[in-house]
């Protein structure tokens, strides 16, 4: 379905007035037109619909005038409007976040299932329905959903490539099978490039551009039978944006160690299968230091700001992670000038995916409206997510 002109670009002012009141959190109309240099009236008639739909709050701040009058009437997002899931599913279990439009946590849940590609879409609409109906107590609609998952997934077009883990070994068109059957929109996409949306959208007061986000599981072989106890994805995020590449694979990580015939995971550790490799001071070490010298040339190559942690890493091991890693950045870098890339972690832990996953849909909805397919600004529409304004 084709957009009109008039219409597309209502959609795209209505995109950049959301993006600057969510970031700003607070902002009046005078200031957003001057801003995103829109005239005044574009920005009233826009922000009148949002008001409308109840998606932005005014607010007043200050004190009037010293001649008296009005006080100042600022913009807010309403953090009441609705809610969001985030998902991320692995073979054996699957972990969930509800949260607010202004990224807090309203519940979560890790919960066991056995679950592959010849049961994804049956068993995602099960979890989908009994949780809507779980959460009523939230008080306000779900807007949107967004799953993160191990494998190669062409995000723009919801198709999942190829997931070893989940076993999908054809591409499943996870648009017409799953998306496009729901109320809601819902997106896709690999996990560890989840965990980059998460970054870039929660964290947008702090205007991240160039980033890696390095996620590392650790799972139970002997009841995922995952043929690997470690996992390890990166999402790299340039210009503001998270990078896919020509194939949307990129991010797939394997050591430059690993030998193909000794070595059939991602690094070129020799552990014992049966015992669980956090319990090896040694063999963690080893892991760390591997993982470590190929972040670092990634740092130094594309010069980048930050290096985010997140998985399965406990304090002790997140610690001694950002002292190797900030080794080796220093070691690979030939020039007196220090290297200014801050290494930080991701706070949630084994929650890492499935928020970020949440943050993926909060950046298609109030942020990049304008690329959205035609077929969910409707649905948008028939929930009145933005409003008059757009739609």
């Amino acid at each position: 379905m084709k957009l009109n002109a008039i219409r597309r670009n209502r959609i795209v002012n209505t995109s950049r007035i959301i993006r600057e009141i969510w970031t700003a959190r607070s902002i009046s109309r005078v200031d957003l037109s001057r801003r995103l240099d829109l005239n005044k009236s574009t920005v009233t008639n826009i922000v009148g619909g949002m008001l409308e739909s109840k998606l932005v709050l005014e607010t007043t701040e200050g004190p009037s005038s010293p001649q008296g009058g009005r006080k100042p009437v600022s913009l807010e997002i309403n953090r009441n409007y609705g809610y969001i899931l985030g998902f991320e599913i692995r073979p054996e279990s699957y972990t969930v976040v509800a949260v607010d439009i202004l990224g807090d946590i309203l519940f979560s849940r890790t919960e066991s299932i056995n679950i592959d590609s010849k049961n994804f879409r049956s068993l995602f609409f099960e979890l989908q329905a009994g949780l809507e109906e779980e959460l009523n107590w939230i008080g306000r609609p779900l807007i949107g959903i967004g799953i993160g998952v191990s494998g190669i997934i062409d995000a723009p077009n919801r198709i999942i490539k190829a997931s070893i883990p989940l076993k999908f070994t054809e591409p499943f068109d996870f648009y017409n099978e799953i998306a496009i059957h729901s109320k809601v929109p819902i997106y896709i996409d690999n996990d560890a490039n989840t965990c980059a949306w998460g970054e870039l959208t929660f964290h947008r007061t702090q205007n991240l551009k160039n980033f890696l986000f390095c996620l590392i599981e650790f799972r139970d072989i002997s009841r995922s039978k995952a043929p690997e106890q470690t996992a390890i994805g990166i999402g790299i995020a340039l210009n503001g944006n998270v990078y896919y590449g020509r194939n949307c694979s990129a991010g797939e990580f394997r050591s430059i160690y690993c030998n193909d015939k000794k070595n059939t995971g991602q690094v070129s550790l020799d552990y014992p299968r049966d015992n669980p490799i956090r319990e090896e001071p040694e063999i963690i070490e080893s892991f760390i230091r591997e993982i470590s010298q190929h972040l670092a040339l990634f740092v130094n190559t594309f010069n980048l700001s930050q290096v985010f942690l997140g998985g399965d890493l406990g304090p002790h091991m997140t610690e001694r992670f950002r002292t190797i890693l900030n080794e080796d950045i220093s070691k690979n870098w030939p020039y007196q000038e220090r290297v200014d890339c801050e290494v930080r972690f991701s706070t949630l832990g084994d929650k890492s995916v499935a928020y970020g996953a949440a943050g993926l849909v909060m950046n298609r909805i109030f942020i990049d409206l304008e690329v959205l397919e035609a077929e969910d600004v409707q649905r948008f529409g028939s929930l009145e997510l933005i409003g008059n304004s757009a739609l």
